[in-house]
């Protein structure tokens, strides 16, 4: 199943819902695409919500650290909500989960800012 990214915004507060596999090839490189996008078009706070990503492999994982690096060389802010298990645990290892801000929720991110 590709990896297929809805777009929607509230208060300047762009909150992209991903679903699908998040993995090398065109998926990373759609969310990559897609946050440079907003990025350039002058978006500061991005929410990705993960909780319907069934996959997630390293390129996956190097385009989260890489969206999250830019959003905030931006001066923005990237926050997950919804990480699975799987890829909470996988951040846990490589000892990067604490880069990320990270919410339970889509709603609890949306309310941090």
């Amino acid at each position: 199943m590709p990896l297929e990214i809805t777009q929607r915004e509230t208060n300047g507060i762009y909150v992209l819902t991903l679903s699908g596999r998040l993995v090398l090839g065109p998926e990373s490189i759609g969310l990559r695409t897609t946050v440079d996008n907003l990025l350039s078009s002058g978006a500061e706070k991005i929410v990705v919500g993960l909780e319907h990503v069934n996959s997630v492999d390293s390129a996956g994982i190097g385009s989260l650290i890489e969206i999250h690096r830019k959003t905030k060389a931006k001066g923005g802010r990237l926050m997950l909500a919804h990480m699975g298990p799987k890829l909470r645990q996988a951040l846990e290892m490589a000892r990067l989960l604490s880069i990320f801000e990270t919410f339970a929720t889509e709603a609890d991110a949306v309310a941090s800012f």
